[in-house]
C-alpha cells in the first residue's frame, strides 16, 4: 500500500465524518473506536499517519462491479459517438430530441463547440432521384422498430453514403429522416385502407 492510498483513505474518512455519513465509514472497514481515534487526530498527526508505508487496508477488486461499470462508460461512449455523428449530419434538434432527449440548448451548444453552421427556415426536399435512392437504402438495411437506436444508424448510413456522391446535393439527416418517416407514414395508411 502507497502512502498516497493511505492519505487519501484517511481525508476521505475524515471528509465523510464532517458531512455527518457515518454509514460511509463503516462501509470502509472502520469501528467506531477507529473513527474516534482518527477524528481527534491534529493534522501532524494526520501528516505522519497518511505518510507511514504500513498497510491499514486491504484493497480488494470487485470484478462484477469493475465490468459493469467498464459496460457502462462503453455504452456512453457509443451513446455519445453517435450524437456527435448525428449533428455533424445536419440532425435537427427535434431528431436530436426524439433519439436522445436533448433539449435545444444542448443541442445549439454541442453545434456551436463544433463549429457547424445549420441553414434557418425549412429544409429542402431533396431531388426524386435522391428520395428514390433514400427509400432503396432504407428498404435494404430497415429495422424492425422505427424510432430505436438501430434505425437511427441505418439512417445516418444513407445520409454519409448518399452525401458523398456525385450530382447529389448536400443531404442532411433530418432530410433522410423526414423523407423516410414520410413514406413510412404513407405505406402505413395504405395498408389501413
Amino acid at each position: 500500500m502507497t502512502p498516497s492510498l493511505n492519505y487519501t483513505v484517511l481525508t476521505d474518512a475524515l471528509h465523510a465524518l464532517k458531512e455527518g455519513n457515518l454509514r460511509y465509514c463503516e462501509a470502509m472497514g472502520f469501528t467506531c473506536d477507529e473513527l474516534d481515534a482518527i477524528s481527534r487526530l491534529s493534522v501532524e498527526e494526520l501528516f505522519i499517519l497518511s505518510q507511514t508505508t504500513a498497510p491499514f487496508m486491504n484493497v480488494t477488486i470487485q470484478h462484477e462491479v469493475l465490468r459493469q461499470v467498464l459496460a457502462r462508460a462503453e455504452q456512453e461512449i457509443q451513446l455519445q459517438r453517435r450524437i456527435t455523428r448525428a449533428i455533424e449530419l445536419g440532425g435537427s434538434i427535434e431528431l436530436l430530441g426524439h433519439f436522445f432527449g436533448l433539449p435545444s440548448g444542448e443541442v445549439c451548444n454541442r453545434r456551436r463547440i463544433s463549429g457547424i453552421q445549420v441553414a434557418q427556415g425549412r429544409t429542402r426536399l431533396p431531388d426524386e432521384n435522391t428520395d428514390c435512392q433514400i427509400w432503396l437504402q432504407w428498404e435494404q438495411r430497415r429495422p424492425e422498430n422505427l424510432l430505436s437506436m438501430d434505425s437511427l444508424d441505418v439512417m445516418m448510413d444513407i445520409t454519409d453514403s448518399l452525401s458523398g456522391q456525385e450530382n447529389t446535393e448536400a443531404l442532411s439527416l433530418t432530410v433522410v429522416w423526414n423523407r423516410i418517416m414520410s413514406c413510412e407514414k404513407d405505406l402505413l395508411q395504405a395498408r389501413e385502407r
